[in-house]
């Protein structure tokens, strides 16, 4: 298991500004922002059906990851303007090294009544 850092796959920056393609693949069905607090720790648990895309905007993450089947376990730094995708089955935690914003695409929608999240410690 590895995880390729992803930056944008296509950037423009000229005098009008800034405009970056982050990702051009996948099929995705909910996106989701946000902004964390420095040492906050989201996820610890894994998903059997629901692919995650997650892309810094600002800050840094430290990404800790375990395939829950085969146990391979990986952790790597994520810094502002870099993805990475976490596929099914395996567990992750991300925990932000400091005051950090990101946009994360899934390849389901969360459920309620079907939530595909699985509690599992990193």
């Amino acid at each position: 298991m590895s995880h390729e850092i992803l930056p944008p796959t296509f950037e423009r920056n000229d005098e009008r500004g800034l405009f970056q393609e982050v990702l051009n693949s996948g099929k995705w069905e909910a996106l989701i922002c946000g902004r964390m607090k420095p040492q906050t720790i989201i996820g610890n648990h894994y998903h059997n059906k629901t692919v995650v895309f997650i892309y810094l905007t600002e800050g840094s993450a430290r990404i800790k990851t375990v395939h829950v089947e085969t146990d391979d376990r990986e952790e790597f730094l994520l810094k502002s303007g870099q993805g990475v995708v976490l596929r099914t089955q395996e567990a992750h935690a991300i925990r932000f090294v400091e005051e950090s914003a990101f946009v994360m695409l899934k390849s389901i929608p969360y459920d309620p009544a079907d939530p595909d999240t699985f509690h599992f410690i990193v």
